[in-house]
C-alpha cells in the first residue's frame, strides 16, 4: 500500500525545459482522492516549489533545502545552522571558486560580487526570493542551507570539501553544478513527514537521480531512480524509472486494484 509519494525536481519530475509534466495538477489532485499524499523533494526554497505547484500547493507537503525545510499539511520544520559553521562553510565555498547562495526559510542570500549570469537565472529562471548582501556576514536571523554553485561543474570541487565537512553535516553534489551543506537532508525530512502524517516508510514511494535523492530513496518502501541517473546510484537496487508520470497512473492501477 502507497500513502505518500515523494518526487525529486530537477532532472526527476520536470521535462527536459525544466518544466512540469502536463496533466500533473490533474494527477496530484487523483492521488489526493485516493489517499495518497504527493510531496516535491527538491533542493529549491519553499516560496519557489509553492509557486510552482500554485494549483495543488494546499494539498500538498514539501521537503525543501534538500531537507532542511519541511511543510506538512502547512506546518514548518526547520534545522538552523550553528552561525560560526554557517561562517566558516561560507567562507570554503567562496575560497574553492564557486557562487555562494546561503538560504532561510523566506528568502536565499547572494553576494553584489555574483556573475549576472548566476543571479540572472535564480530570480528569472528558477524565480527565487532574493536578497543581494555585501558580504556573507550581512546575513541576519541564521541560515538552514549553504549552497556552492559553479558553471562548470563542482564535483571536483567538492572533493576536499566533503573530506572536511562530510562528517559533520550533509554535504551533498545536488545535481552538476551545486554542491549543497544542510544539517539534514531528503530522508530526514521524509522522516518528518513520517512523523506529522503517521504514514511508515514501508508506505512511501519517492523519485530521484541524484546522490542528494539517496538518503530518501534508501528509507522508501519503493524507491525509483530514473534511468539516467549516475552509474554508481543505479546499482544501488533501487527500481528504475523512465517517466515519473508514467509510474505514478501505474502506482493509481496498482492501488485500484489491491
Amino acid at each position: 500500500m502507497i500513502r505518500l509519494i515523494a518526487s525529486d525536481l530537477d532532472g526527476t519530475l520536470l521535462d527536459e525545459k525544466r518544466k512540469l509534466p502536463d496533466g500533473i495538477f490533474d494527477m496530484i489532485r487523483l492521488l489526493n482522492a485516493r489517499g495518497i499524499r504527493f510531496a516535491a523533494a527538491s533542493g529549491r526554497q519553499y516560496g519557489n516549489l509553492k509557486r510552482l505547484f500554485a494549483p495543488v500547493a494546499q494539498d500538498m507537503d514539501f521537503i525543501c533545502e534538500n531537507g532542511a525545510l519541511v511543510v506538512a499539511r502547512g506546518e514548518q520544520r526547520a534545522q538552523w545552522f550553528p552561525q560560526d559553521m554557517a561562517d566558516e562553510i561560507a567562507k570554503d565555498i567562496l575560497n574553492a571558486g564557486m557562487e555562494l547562495l546561503i538560504s532561510a526559510p523566506e528568502t536565499s542570500y547572494m553576494l553584489s560580487s555574483a556573475s549576472r549570469a548566476y543571479t540572472d537565472d535564480l530570480f528569472y529562471r528558477l524565480r527565487n526570493t532574493c536578497t543581494i548582501i555585501e558580504k556573507p556576514s550581512d546575513v541576519t536571523g541564521g541560515c538552514i542551507k549553504i549552497s556552492g554553485f559553479h558553471p562548470d561543474g563542482v564535483a571536483k570541487r567538492a572533493l576536499h570539501l566533503q573530506d572536511k565537512w562530510q562528517s559533520r553535516l550533509h554535504c551533498d553534489v545536488a545535481g552538476e553544478n551545486w554542491l549543497d551543506f544542510t544539517l539534514s537532508n531528503k530522508g530526514s525530512g521524509m522522516a518528518v513527514l513520517s512523523e506529522k502524517l503517521h504514514i511508515p516508510f514501508s508506505d512511501m514511494a519517492a523519485f530521484g537521480d541524484q546522490f542528494n535523492d539517496e538518503s530518501m530513496l534508501k528509507i522508501v518502501g519503493h524507491p525509483y531512480i530514473m534511468a539516467h541517473a549516475p552509474a554508481e546510484l543505479l546499482k544501488k537496487g533501487f527500481t528504475p524509472c523512465d517517466s515519473v508520470m508514467k509510474t505514478l497512473k501505474e502506482i493509481l492501477e496498482w492501488e485500484e486494484e489491491r
